[in-house]
């Protein structure tokens, strides 16, 4: 069965050999890292080798630029108005909707803004509202700095459950795509980045943002519908349809109206 939780697998615009190698992997979406994967110094060298790299690929892929804050936003625009395969941009630091506006009318790609400083945080609302937003997601480790907090602590979790809510509330009120959940650092550790996963599903996300292969496996584990999940799927529909009836009982479970279209959405899944 299909899974609706994405995969967006982060590959540093240095290593442009891991990226082709991504593109033919279990990867949903590869993401080319333009800004924390490479320094200062490097942006131009590297941008000019992923001009020639999309000259060899055939894969739509994600670009993540630089912040529009700093010089190198403009350059890397001008770039991708010169590939053939970037499929969207993720703006990191995003804190206005001017600004994802702006960087969708000048490249014409859907847009996923990263939320990673406290204006940003402040501004999820009218930044859900910015033309060419796809989705949303946030970058814990520069949250935890612009915030002062400590990650990994019941704190930090109480605060990023705020964000995460805040996220997905205005994502559905603007029929944005569902919120991006943000990566699990320790990729040694399959246990928690499935079980990370598998809250942010159960949160209301529709996907992960990863920094190694080897965290797809687990992710999609811990978040494919189970067996019994879908076998009372089937049970409730093929009741309603049978007989019609809005409220019924279902292996002990009431069922109404709105168990009724998860079972439908389910299934169509």
């Amino acid at each position: 069965m299909n899974n609706p939780f994405k995969t967006y697998l982060f590959v540093p615009a240095t290593r442009l050999d891991r990226a082709s190698k991504a593109l033919d992997g279990d990867a949903d979406h590869v993401i080319i890292d333009l800004e924390d994967a490479v320094e200062t110094w490097n942006k131009d060298v590297v941008r000019s080798s992923l001009k020639e790299f999309d000259k060899t690929i055939s894969q739509p892929y994600w670009l993540r630029i630089n912040a529009a804050h700093t010089a190198d936003y403009a350059h890397d625009v001008a770039m991708i108005q010169t590939l053939d395969h970037v499929a969207g941009v993720l703006l990191p630091k995003a804190e206005s909707a001017l600004s994802i506006t702006a960087l969708h009318q000048a490249t014409n790609l859907p847009i996923i803004g990263v939320i990673e400083t406290a204006k940003g945080v402040l501004n999820i609302d009218s930044m859900a509202t910015a033309t060419g937003l796809m989705a949303m997601t946030y970058g814990c480790l520069d949250l935890a700095k612009s915030l002062a907090m400590t990650l990994g602590t019941p704190a930090s979790k109480a605060v990023l459950d705020r964000i995460r809510t805040d996220l997905l509330l205005h994502s559905a009120v603007n029929e944005l795509n569902a919120p991006i959940e943000t990566i699990y650092a320790d990729f040694n550790d399959d246990d928690g980045v499935g079980k990370f996963a598998k809250f942010a599903k159960d949160f209301g996300f529709g996907g992960q943002l990863v920094i190694h292969p080897k965290q797809i496996a687990p992710i999609r584990y811990a978040t494919a519908h189970d067996d019994a999940m879908i076998d009372f799927a089937k049970v409730v529909l093929d009741h309603h349809e049978a007989t019609g009836e809005a409220v019924f009982s279902v292996q002990g479970k009431m069922v109404d109206l709105p168990v009724i279209e998860w079972a439908r959405g389910i299934l169509e899944r």
